[in-house]
C-alpha cells in the first residue's frame, strides 16, 4: 500500500506515482483542491467522494471549484492498482 498524507501546499504541487500497487491513499487537507491524472488502470477509483469503477488511461479529475491559480495537489498515477483514492482529510 501507498499512503501519502499532505500538509498545505505553497502553490500547485506535482506528486507522481509509478510502479504497481494494491492501494494508493493520497490524503490532502480539507480545503486544498486537487485534480489526478489516472494513466494507468483501477479497479475503483475514489476522488473527493466519488467512487468509479474499472478506470484507466488517460482519465482526469478535478475538486469542484478547482483554480489552476491556487496552491493545489497535482497528482498523475501512472501505474495500475486495485484501489486508488484521492480525498481531503
Amino acid at each position: 500500500m501507498t499512503h501519502l498524507e499532505l500538509l498545505d501546499p505553497p502553490g500547485p504541487v506535482p506528486i507522481r506515482i509509478n510502479g504497481g500497487t494494491s492501494e494508493i491513499l493520497v490524503r490532502c487537507p480539507a480545503d486544498v483542491a486537487a485534480r489526478a491524472h489516472l494513466k494507468g488502470w483501477a479497479s475503483e477509483f475514489i476522488f473527493d467522494d466519488q467512487t468509479f469503477s474499472g478506470l484507466g488511461n488517460n482519465v482526469w479529475l478535478q475538486s469542484s471549484g478547482f483554480d489552476p491559480t491556487a496552491s493545489y495537489y497535482d497528482s498523475e498515477v501512472a501505474s495500475s492498482a486495485s484501489t486508488v483514492t484521492i480525498t481531503s482529510a
